[in-house]
């Protein structure tokens, strides 16, 4: 008997979201979240796969994050969105404004979204690969509280602020 079980990329992301679900997250959000945490898992980024769903849960338990937030999208002007996460995931407030986000980028030529109010945003490269396979180039940043103890110091300093890029 093996002590591990391989499942395919649909079944990791369905147990996934029936995990989200079963810990107060709305279908959408642990739509988006499931997917992004089975992405990860399956490119080998483990740290940003499975092995994230504790910390997750535990930010739902404790009401750090809002599994039930509704994103609120904000058509600024001719190349930029700004969604107000509404205290919930960065995930999903990407995912509701991608759309616009995609038609803006192709009429203006550019296209800048900032997301507030929101908590972890995870692994950035399945968020900014759907663009890239739509023809477009995408940078994302993202910046970080402070986590990071430079060598010799005694206390965090640094974030660790995320980049990722896609074309």
């Amino acid at each position: 008997m093996s002590s591990t079980q391989s499942l395919s990329l649909a079944e990791l992301t369905a147990l996934l979201q029936r995990i989200f679900e079963r810990h107060g997250t709305s279908p959408q959000v642990a739509r988006v979240l499931a997917d992004n945490c089975a992405r990860a898992q399956r490119d080998g980024s483990y740290s940003h796969g499975v092995f994230r769903i504790p910390g997750y849960l535990s930010s739902l338990a404790s009401n750090w994050v809002d599994g039930q937030a509704v994103p609120v999208v904000e058509d600024v002007a001719s190349g930029f969105i700004r969604v107000d996460a509404a205290g919930g995931f960065a995930q999903p407030a990407l995912a509701a404004a991608r759309e616009l986000l995609v038609a803006k980028a192709r009429s203006a030529g550019i296209a800048v979204l900032a997301i507030r109010n929101s908590h972890h945003f995870a692994a950035l490269w399945p968020d900014v690969e759907p663009f890239a396979e739509e023809g477009l180039v995408a940078l994302s940043v993202v910046n970080s509280m402070t986590c990071v103890v430079p060598h010799g110091a005694q206390k965090p300093l640094f974030g660790t602020n995320p980049i990722a890029f896609a074309a």
